[in-house]
C-alpha cells in the first residue's frame, strides 16, 4: 500500500474572494483546475483550493490553524520576487539573506496570515 503524489491543498478562508485576488495578483497565477472554478489554482501537479471557512470540515473558530505554502525559484529570481513583494507593500516576514548563503528564502503573509515561502532550491 502506498500513497500517490500530493494532489490538492484546501486552504480554509474567511474571505475566499480576497484570497483569490491576492494569489492571482501577487503570484501571477490564474484560477483553473479540474473543475475550472474561480477558487482553484493549479500549481505544478497540485491544486490549491480556496475554501470558505464555516462548514463541517473547516468550522468557524477563533484559534484557526494556518498553512505555509513553499515555492522554489532559481536563485537569480529570488531578489526579483523580494522587490515585487516590496512594491506591492506586502509585509515581509523574512527577507532573503546574501547570495550564496543558504538557505535563501523569502517569507510573506497573505491577507489571512498564512505564510508564503519562496526559496532558492540548492
Amino acid at each position: 500500500m502506498s500513497l500517490g503524489p500530493l494532489a490538492r491543498v484546501e486552504l480554509a478562508c474567511q474571505d475566499p474572494q480576497r484570497q483569490r485576488d491576492f494569489y492571482a495578483r501577487l503570484l501571477g497565477i490564474t484560477p483553473g483546475g479540474a473543475t475550472a472554478t474561480p477558487l482553484r489554482f493549479v500549481l505544478g501537479g497540485v491544486e490549491l483550493v480556496l475554501r470558505q471557512r464555516g462548514d463541517a470540515l473547516f468550522p468557524l473558530s477563533s484559534g484557526d490553524a494556518g498553512v505555509l505554502l513553499a515555492f522554489t525559484v532559481p536563485d537569480a529570481e529570488l531578489e526579483r520576487w523580494h522587490r515585487r513583494m516590496l512594491m506591492a507593500r506586502i509585509a515581509i516576514l523574512d527577507a532573503p539573506g546574501p547570495a550564496g548563503t543558504p538557505p535563501r528564502c523569502l517569507r510573506v503573509a497573505d491577507p489571512e496570515g498564512n505564510v508564503i515561502e519562496i526559496f532558492s532550491a540548492p
